[in-house]
């Protein structure tokens, strides 16, 4: 079976929605209640891994690739950083296995830039 190339350039739109709908569902709650008197390396780092992934949106709207190619690249060390964070001993827990899905979409956009 040969593969359909006209449904590439919806699939990486899919990966950057995707990547939208996991920070949304995952962090909503966090930036929510987000308290600047108590702020943490972890909340930094979520707030820095949400913004990149809207920036990884938004640089999909533009010509170069630039924006896509560095936000890939912030998305791809920071959810290596969570990985190792939420590892438990076993590489398939849940909370680590995660992140796996944000660390190939960065990984992608790293490669591939807006292609």
């Amino acid at each position: 079976m040969k593969p359909i190339k006209a449904l590439s350039v919806i699939a990486v739109w899919l990966m950057r929605l995707a990547i939208l709908a996991f920070m949304f569902v995952r962090y909503f709650d966090d930036l929510r209640h987000l308290n600047i008197d108590s702020f943490s390396l972890r909340t930094l780092l979520v707030c820095i891994y949400c913004i990149f992934g809207i920036l990884l949106f938004v640089g999909g709207f533009r010509s170069k690739a630039g924006l896509t190619v560095v936000s890939g690249l912030i998305i791809s060390l920071l959810s290596l950083y969570f990985c190792y964070t939420n590892y438990a001993g076993t590489l398939f827990d849940v909370n680590m296995v995660t992140y796996l899905f944000p660390l190939a979409t960065g990984c992608y956009f790293i490669s591939h830039g807006n292609k």
